[in-house]
Protein backbone atom coordinates (compact mmCIF):
# COMPACT_ATOMS: atom_id res chain seq x y z
CA UNK A 1 0.00 0.00 0.00
CA UNK A 2 0.77 3.14 -0.43
CA UNK A 3 2.36 5.79 1.57
CA UNK A 4 1.04 9.04 1.95
CA UNK A 5 1.60 12.50 3.41
CA UNK A 6 -0.93 14.13 6.02
CA UNK A 7 -1.54 17.04 3.06
CA UNK A 8 -2.17 14.18 0.07
CA UNK A 9 -4.59 12.88 2.09
CA UNK A 10 -6.37 15.59 3.08
CA UNK A 11 -6.39 16.62 -0.72
CA UNK A 12 -7.92 13.38 -2.11
CA UNK A 13 -10.26 13.74 0.78
CA UNK A 14 -11.38 16.97 -0.73
CA UNK A 15 -11.45 15.47 -4.13
CA UNK A 16 -13.48 12.45 -3.52
CA UNK A 17 -15.82 14.85 -1.36
CA UNK A 18 -15.85 17.01 -4.97
CA UNK A 19 -16.77 14.74 -6.86
CA UNK A 20 -20.14 13.83 -5.16
CA UNK A 21 -21.31 17.18 -4.86
CA UNK A 22 -20.26 17.62 -8.76
CA UNK A 23 -22.49 14.23 -9.60
CA UNK A 24 -25.37 15.39 -7.38
CA UNK A 25 -25.41 18.77 -9.05
CA UNK A 26 -25.27 17.00 -12.27
CA UNK A 27 -27.64 14.87 -11.86
CA UNK A 28 -30.49 18.10 -10.73
CA UNK A 29 -29.33 20.18 -13.73
CA UNK A 30 -29.81 16.88 -15.76
CA UNK A 31 -33.51 15.91 -14.52
CA UNK A 32 -34.41 20.02 -15.07
CA UNK A 33 -33.37 19.58 -18.63
CA UNK A 34 -35.35 16.48 -18.92
CA UNK A 35 -38.31 17.90 -17.10
CA UNK A 36 -38.10 20.56 -19.35
CA UNK A 37 -37.68 18.68 -22.52
CA UNK A 38 -40.61 15.79 -21.56
CA UNK A 39 -44.24 16.88 -21.24
CA UNK A 40 -45.23 14.66 -17.87
CA UNK A 41 -42.97 12.23 -18.08
CA UNK A 42 -42.99 8.97 -16.02
CA UNK A 43 -42.66 9.05 -12.15
CA UNK A 44 -40.31 6.35 -12.57
CA UNK A 45 -37.90 8.25 -15.29
CA UNK A 46 -38.37 11.31 -12.61
CA UNK A 47 -36.69 9.21 -10.11
CA UNK A 48 -34.05 7.27 -12.53
CA UNK A 49 -32.26 9.84 -14.42
CA UNK A 50 -31.11 11.45 -11.34
CA UNK A 51 -30.06 8.38 -9.78
CA UNK A 52 -28.18 7.11 -13.02
CA UNK A 53 -26.38 10.43 -13.42
CA UNK A 54 -24.99 10.50 -9.93
CA UNK A 55 -23.97 6.70 -10.38
CA UNK A 56 -21.91 7.57 -13.85
CA UNK A 57 -20.40 10.48 -12.52
CA UNK A 58 -19.94 10.20 -9.16
CA UNK A 59 -18.59 6.58 -9.04
CA UNK A 60 -15.76 6.95 -11.86
CA UNK A 61 -14.70 10.58 -10.05
CA UNK A 62 -14.36 8.49 -6.93
CA UNK A 63 -12.12 5.78 -8.42
CA UNK A 64 -9.95 8.37 -10.74
CA UNK A 65 -9.50 10.17 -7.30
CA UNK A 66 -7.83 6.78 -5.64
CA UNK A 67 -6.83 5.24 -9.29
CA UNK A 68 -3.24 4.57 -7.16
CA UNK A 69 -4.29 3.11 -4.24
CA UNK A 70 -7.61 1.79 -3.54
CA UNK A 71 -7.38 0.79 0.09
CA UNK A 72 -8.72 3.25 1.48
CA UNK A 73 -12.21 2.52 -0.10
CA UNK A 74 -12.75 -0.54 1.40
CA UNK A 75 -14.01 -2.12 -1.25
CA UNK A 76 -12.95 -6.21 0.08
CA UNK A 77 -15.68 -8.58 1.56
CA UNK A 78 -18.62 -7.40 -0.57
CA UNK A 79 -20.37 -10.28 1.54
CA UNK A 80 -20.64 -7.71 4.48
CA UNK A 81 -23.37 -5.64 2.97
CA UNK A 82 -25.66 -8.79 4.55
CA UNK A 83 -24.07 -8.03 7.40
CA UNK A 84 -24.97 -4.00 7.46
CA UNK A 85 -28.47 -4.99 6.45
CA UNK A 86 -29.09 -7.48 8.95
CA UNK A 87 -28.07 -5.25 11.82
CA UNK A 88 -30.05 -2.47 10.23
CA UNK A 89 -33.36 -4.58 10.12
CA UNK A 90 -32.54 -6.22 13.50
CA UNK A 91 -32.71 -2.16 14.26
CA UNK A 92 -35.66 -1.47 13.01
CA UNK A 93 -37.82 -4.43 14.56
CA UNK A 94 -36.32 -3.97 18.11
CA UNK A 95 -37.23 -0.02 17.66
CA UNK A 96 -40.79 -0.23 15.71
CA UNK A 97 -41.83 -3.52 17.10
CA UNK A 98 -43.28 -2.11 20.13
CA UNK A 99 -44.14 1.20 18.07
CA UNK A 100 -46.09 -1.30 16.18
CA UNK A 101 -47.43 -3.32 19.23
CA UNK A 102 -48.74 0.33 21.04
CA UNK A 103 -50.91 0.82 18.19
CA UNK A 104 -48.09 4.01 17.52
CA UNK A 105 -48.42 2.27 13.47
CA UNK A 106 -50.32 0.33 11.87
CA UNK A 107 -50.83 -1.14 8.41
CA UNK A 108 -54.31 -1.10 7.05
CA UNK A 109 -54.14 -2.25 3.53
CA UNK A 110 -51.46 -4.67 1.05
CA UNK A 111 -51.00 -4.86 -2.30
CA UNK A 112 -48.48 -7.82 -2.53
CA UNK A 113 -47.50 -6.67 -6.16
CA UNK A 114 -47.15 -3.24 -5.98
CA UNK A 115 -44.78 -3.51 -2.99
CA UNK A 116 -42.88 -6.28 -4.82
CA UNK A 117 -42.79 -3.87 -7.68
CA UNK A 118 -41.43 -1.16 -4.85
CA UNK A 119 -39.19 -3.31 -3.30
CA UNK A 120 -37.20 -4.05 -7.10
CA UNK A 121 -37.40 -0.53 -8.04
CA UNK A 122 -36.31 0.61 -4.85
CA UNK A 123 -33.15 -1.12 -4.81
CA UNK A 124 -32.01 -0.13 -8.09
CA UNK A 125 -32.69 3.19 -7.84
CA UNK A 126 -31.38 3.92 -3.81
CA UNK A 127 -28.07 2.02 -4.42
CA UNK A 128 -27.81 4.05 -7.63
CA UNK A 129 -28.44 7.46 -6.78
CA UNK A 130 -27.39 7.07 -2.77
CA UNK A 131 -26.16 3.92 -1.37
CA UNK A 132 -23.60 3.35 -3.55
CA UNK A 133 -22.45 6.97 -4.97
CA UNK A 134 -22.47 8.48 -1.10
CA UNK A 135 -20.32 5.51 0.39
CA UNK A 136 -18.24 5.44 -2.49
CA UNK A 137 -17.20 9.39 -1.66
CA UNK A 138 -17.78 9.76 2.08
CA UNK A 139 -17.08 6.40 4.20
CA UNK A 140 -14.84 5.64 1.62
CA UNK A 141 -12.93 8.41 -0.05
CA UNK A 142 -12.99 10.57 2.78
CA UNK A 143 -13.15 9.11 5.49
CA UNK A 144 -10.67 5.94 4.20
CA UNK A 145 -7.96 8.93 3.04
CA UNK A 146 -8.07 10.91 6.44
CA UNK A 147 -8.22 7.83 8.52
CA UNK A 148 -4.65 7.11 7.26
CA UNK A 149 -3.13 9.43 9.37
CA UNK A 150 -4.54 7.26 12.14
CA UNK A 151 -6.39 9.92 13.57
CA UNK A 152 -9.65 8.40 14.00
CA UNK A 153 -11.85 10.65 15.19
CA UNK A 154 -10.85 13.32 13.53
CA UNK A 155 -11.65 11.84 10.52
CA UNK A 156 -14.76 10.65 11.81
CA UNK A 157 -15.85 14.15 12.77
CA UNK A 158 -14.65 15.69 9.24
CA UNK A 159 -16.46 12.55 7.09
CA UNK A 160 -19.75 13.65 8.98
CA UNK A 161 -19.47 17.27 8.60
CA UNK A 162 -18.38 17.06 5.00
CA UNK A 163 -21.51 14.95 4.65
CA UNK A 164 -23.88 17.00 6.13
CA UNK A 165 -22.83 20.64 4.09
CA UNK A 166 -22.64 17.97 0.56
CA UNK A 167 -26.20 18.36 -0.04
CA UNK A 168 -26.02 22.54 0.27
CA UNK A 169 -22.77 22.66 -1.23
CA UNK A 170 -24.56 20.78 -4.44
CA UNK A 171 -27.58 22.92 -4.13
CA UNK A 172 -25.92 25.99 -4.68
CA UNK A 173 -23.53 24.51 -7.47
CA UNK A 174 -26.69 23.47 -9.31
CA UNK A 175 -28.13 26.98 -8.63
CA UNK A 176 -25.04 28.67 -10.58
CA UNK A 177 -24.60 26.64 -13.35
CA UNK A 178 -28.54 26.50 -14.22
CA UNK A 179 -28.12 30.08 -14.08
CA UNK A 180 -25.38 30.18 -16.66
CA UNK A 181 -26.43 27.38 -18.75
CA UNK A 182 -30.38 29.05 -18.44
CA UNK A 183 -31.84 25.69 -16.74
CA UNK A 184 -34.27 26.75 -14.29
CA UNK A 185 -33.38 25.39 -10.80
CA UNK A 186 -33.65 25.48 -7.11
CA UNK A 187 -32.69 28.50 -5.34
CA UNK A 188 -29.66 27.91 -2.59
CA UNK A 189 -31.00 26.15 0.43
CA UNK A 190 -29.28 24.29 3.18
CA UNK A 191 -31.61 21.44 3.51
CA UNK A 192 -33.13 20.32 0.46
CA UNK A 193 -36.90 19.69 -0.36
CA UNK A 194 -37.51 22.66 1.93
CA UNK A 195 -36.65 20.79 5.02
CA UNK A 196 -36.10 21.81 8.79
CA UNK A 197 -32.46 22.52 8.91
CA UNK A 198 -31.80 21.65 11.98
CA UNK A 199 -33.22 18.49 12.15
CA UNK A 200 -31.76 17.63 8.68
CA UNK A 201 -28.52 18.03 10.35
CA UNK A 202 -28.93 16.03 13.21
CA UNK A 203 -30.07 13.11 11.04
CA UNK A 204 -27.20 13.24 8.77
CA UNK A 205 -25.06 13.41 11.67
CA UNK A 206 -26.26 10.43 13.78
CA UNK A 207 -26.70 8.51 10.33
CA UNK A 208 -23.02 9.56 9.37
CA UNK A 209 -22.06 7.85 12.69
CA UNK A 210 -24.05 4.44 12.07
CA UNK A 211 -22.31 3.81 8.39
CA UNK A 212 -19.06 4.88 9.91
CA UNK A 213 -19.35 2.19 12.82
CA UNK A 214 -20.68 -0.48 10.13
CA UNK A 215 -17.48 -0.10 8.00
CA UNK A 216 -15.06 0.09 11.46
CA UNK A 217 -16.75 -2.93 12.34
CA UNK A 218 -16.66 -5.14 9.42
CA UNK A 219 -13.51 -3.32 7.69
CA UNK A 220 -15.58 -3.18 4.59
CA UNK A 221 -17.47 -0.08 2.93
CA UNK A 222 -20.24 -2.91 1.55
CA UNK A 223 -21.54 -2.98 5.20
CA UNK A 224 -21.94 0.84 5.28
CA UNK A 225 -24.25 0.16 1.93
CA UNK A 226 -25.64 -2.55 3.69
CA UNK A 227 -26.82 -0.35 6.00
CA UNK A 228 -27.71 2.76 3.30
CA UNK A 229 -30.13 0.69 1.38
CA UNK A 230 -31.45 -0.64 4.62
CA UNK A 231 -32.25 2.46 6.06
CA UNK A 232 -34.26 4.04 2.66
CA UNK A 233 -36.06 1.01 2.18
CA UNK A 234 -37.36 0.98 5.89
CA UNK A 235 -37.96 4.51 6.27
CA UNK A 236 -40.13 4.85 3.24
CA UNK A 237 -42.27 1.77 3.92
CA UNK A 238 -43.03 3.12 7.52
CA UNK A 239 -42.94 6.86 7.10
CA UNK A 240 -44.60 6.72 3.83
CA UNK A 241 -45.05 9.88 1.10
CA UNK A 242 -46.25 10.93 -1.90
CA UNK A 243 -43.05 10.60 -3.37
CA UNK A 244 -43.12 6.53 -3.39
CA UNK A 245 -46.10 4.01 -3.67
CA UNK A 246 -44.87 1.01 -1.65
CA UNK A 247 -47.90 -1.18 -2.09
CA UNK A 248 -48.53 -0.61 1.50
CA UNK A 249 -51.15 1.59 3.58
CA UNK A 250 -49.50 3.41 7.14
CA UNK A 251 -51.50 5.29 9.43
CA UNK A 252 -48.86 6.49 11.94
CA UNK A 253 -49.26 8.14 14.93
CA UNK A 254 -47.58 12.35 15.51
CA UNK A 255 -43.84 12.12 16.04
CA UNK A 256 -43.14 8.31 15.04
CA UNK A 257 -40.87 9.88 12.61
CA UNK A 258 -38.58 10.55 15.93
CA UNK A 259 -37.66 6.64 16.10
CA UNK A 260 -35.74 6.67 13.39
CA UNK A 261 -33.29 8.24 15.41
CA UNK A 262 -34.07 5.45 18.15
CA UNK A 263 -33.57 2.74 15.51
CA UNK A 264 -30.23 4.29 14.16
CA UNK A 265 -28.77 4.43 18.21
CA UNK A 266 -29.75 0.85 18.46
CA UNK A 267 -28.02 -0.16 14.90
CA UNK A 268 -24.96 1.94 16.43
CA UNK A 269 -24.78 -0.03 19.48
CA UNK A 270 -24.97 -3.04 17.53
CA UNK A 271 -22.00 -2.34 15.34
CA UNK A 272 -20.22 -1.22 18.56
CA UNK A 273 -20.89 -4.89 20.05
CA UNK A 274 -19.50 -6.30 16.21
CA UNK A 275 -16.35 -4.07 16.04
CA UNK A 276 -14.96 -5.25 20.28
CA UNK A 277 -16.00 -9.38 19.41
CA UNK A 278 -13.47 -8.71 16.01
Amino acid sequence: MRQYSRTARGVRALLGWSAFVVAMAAASLGLAAFEEAVSHPPDVLVKAVPAVITLLVGMPLVLLVHRRDRSPLALAHPEQALAGAMVTVAAVGITFGPAFLAGWISFTAVEPAVLLLFLVTNTLLALAHEAVPEELAFRGSVYGSLRGSGRLKLAAVLTTASFVVAPAAAIALTAAAGQVLGIPTDPATFAPGGQDPVAYAVLLTAFSAVLLLAREATGSLWAAIGVHLTFLTANRILLPSDNFDTGLSVATEPGVELLVLVYLLVAGLGFVVLRRRA
